[in-house]
């Protein structure tokens, strides 16, 4: 018996398939806060030089008195106050007062980029560099607006995505993520120096890549065919839920140990999954651990209250491992086949890019930092929303290119607000860039399934890895382009990281159209497959409609590996990608 046909016998998703997944659904929320917490911990508030001499200055103007020493002290930026230069003038007018009329040289060190780098901005301190002009210096003391952050600490770091080798099995590799996960949470709040906090922060970005892909590994090899495409999606549904779980946290606690340490509490929970979490058994069987495969898959029956009662001896295949196995390498030998996979491991690549670079640049929009990014996880939240009920409808396809493209033109379309729309008409960039999130987050989750269905067999976990690997580089990259603007400086500078976004965005949904649909086709096995799949002619290369399924009609599909006949409706269908 194959491993789809004893899943039939339980139910695609049974109550015991449904605990099991959303406890793995859980570890997106963990993942998920910790990943984006940057936006809130990681940001530079708005801040100016304070006034010299005046010890009780504030960010907020409280009188006509104060906004004048305001203009005579600190020069202007555009319609804003420097962030850290001083009048010359001012400073040496107030060490006047406080030294009488001594006129001993001044000793003023800045800071190369204007910014703070301590963790707490309450506390004086000095910073070094030249100043920018001889009649400006710059301060040693700082005036930050509270209003949005306390604290902040200064840097930024990637967020990689991990390919975690599968012989070491799910549940294993998961539990050590988790782990790992905790452990570097935790220690993120108390690390004392910037190059630690730079590895730490790496680590906590590799553990929840690894809980996230094995999470989502053991969800869809848990389940039926009917239910795959469901199970892919849903597990990025509780992804957006951790923004909006994130949001009123970051909102009550305004210090960024305080939210560290309450976002790294969550995961302890996680610890109780060596006991409540199966290992797949799909992994097992493939492993040759036929036995404890059944043992799971009895147990599911008995907990979904299976009334036909299992055959004594549920599986009489080989192992998996023992069948031949590829690398993409051997694609060398297929230049044109290569050439399409290049444009879906470049789509993972933007996908990936435009997707982290949106959450990260949330701080950037104008208006409150936290209503724009519980904005973008609503949009989010819509995204996938639509990708359930339309995927099995409009085609992988027709809709992941949809989506690439209008995320691509509305991130674009952010110049024109930004150049030439008033002050009071910002909010169309938030409009623009909220609906450049919803489509990005479509095709991201569109993507993780459609690449599945496009590798064949001997290369599909190879292929995977490779696309996760091109998707982790748009990561690293991801914080630096929405980091520009902060760098140019100016109002234009906001629009600079969305249009590199919706630019990169739009090639690669053009891209996408020189891809083959695989709603309702069989998947791959062989490069020859993928060469029929391709429409790419000799090699023994089969023609499309060999993988074509006839819509609402019953179908009668030969395992190619057992040669046995397996009936079914559609998407119910054993060997048929969801």
């Amino acid at each position: 018996m194959k491993f789809d046909e004893a899943v039939a016998l339980l139910g695609d998703f049974g109550p015991y398939q449904k605990r099991v997944y959303f406890l793995l659904c859980l570890t997106s929320i963990s993942g998920c806060m910790q990943l984006l917490m940057s936006v809130f911990t990681m940001a530079v508030p708005d801040h100016r030089c304070a006034i010299p001499g005046l010890e009780n200055d504030t960010w907020e103007i409280q009188s006509p008195e104060h906004a004048t020493l305001l203009n005579t002290s600190i020069p202007r930026e555009g319609e804003s106050f420097a962030r850290c230069e001083v009048f010359v003038s001012a400073v040496l007018s107030a060490h006047a007062q406080v030294n009488g009329n001594n006129s001993s040289a001044l000793s003023v060190l800045v800071h190369p980029h204007g910014r703070n780098d301590e963790s707490d901005v309450s506390v004086p301190y000095d910073v070094n560099t030249a100043s920018a002009s001889s009649d400006t210096t710059s301060c040693t003391r700082y005036v930050y607006d509270t209003s949005t952050f306390k604290t902040t600490v200064v840097t930024q770091s990637a967020d990689p995505l991990l390919n975690l080798l599968a012989s070491f099995g799910r549940k294993r590799v998961l539990l050590v993520a988790v782990v790992l996960h905790i452990v570097m949470s935790l220690s993120i709040a108390w690390v004392p120096y910037f190059p630690l906090l730079c590895v730490f922060l790496w680590l906590n970005g590799l553990s929840v890549m690894g809980m996230y892909t094995n999470a989502y590994v053991i969800s869809v090899e848990l389940v039926g065919p009917s239910k795959r495409m469901f199970t892919g999606v849903g597990i990025v549904v509780f992804w957006c839920l951790g923004m909006m779980v994130l949001t009123p946290l970051a909102y009550l606690l305004r210090h960024w140990q305080y939210l560290q340490m309450a976002a790294s509490a969550f995961p302890i929970f996680f610890l109780s999954y060596y006991w409540l979490i199966p290992e797949s058994p799909r992994w097992l069987l493939g492993k040759g651990r036929v036995r404890e495969a059944e043992a799971i898959l009895r147990k599911a029956a008995r907990v979904n209250r299976v009334k036909r009662p299992l055959p004594p001896v549920l599986f009489d295949e080989k192992p998996l491992d023992k069948e031949k196995g590829e690398s993409v390498l051997m694609l060398r030998h297929h230049p044109r086949l290569l050439l399409y996979y290049v444009m879906v491991v470049y789509n993972w690549h933007v996908s990936s890019l435009t997707f982290y670079g949106l959450n990260l640049n949330v701080g950037s929009l104008s208006g409150s930092v936290y209503v724009n990014f519980l904005l973008s996880g609503i949009m989010e939240f819509v995204s996938y929303i639509l990708c359930l009920c339309l995927l099995n409808r409009v085609g992988r396809r027709a809709l992941n290119c949809g989506l690439m493209i209008m995320a691509g033109v509305t991130c674009t379309a952010t110049v024109f607000p930004v150049l030439y729309a008033p002050p009071s008409l910002q909010w169309v960039t938030v409009v623009l860039a909220m609906a450049g999130k919803l489509g990005i987050s479509g095709a991201f989750a569109i993507i993780w399934i459609w690449t599945s269905e496009l590798y064949p067999t001997v290369i599909r976990n190879s292929g995977m890895g490779t696309s996760s690997v091109c998707a982790g580089l748009g990561g690293v990259i991801a914080p630096y382009i929405a980091n520009i603007s902060q760098s140019l400086g100016g109002d234009a500078a906001k629009a600079v990281p969305l249009v590199i976004f919706g630019v990169s965005s739009m090639i690669a949904g053009l891209l996408l159209l020189f891809l083959p649909e695989t709603l309702k086709r069989r998947l791959p096995e062989s490069i020859d497959d993928a060469l029929g799949l391709f429409r790419i002619k000799g090699a023994g290369g089969r023609c499309e409609y060999d993988y074509a399924v006839a819509p609402n009609h019953d179908v009668h599909l030969q395992s190619p590996a057992s040669g046995k006949v397996v009936n079914g409706k559609n998407d119910h269908a054993a060997n048929i990608s969801a």
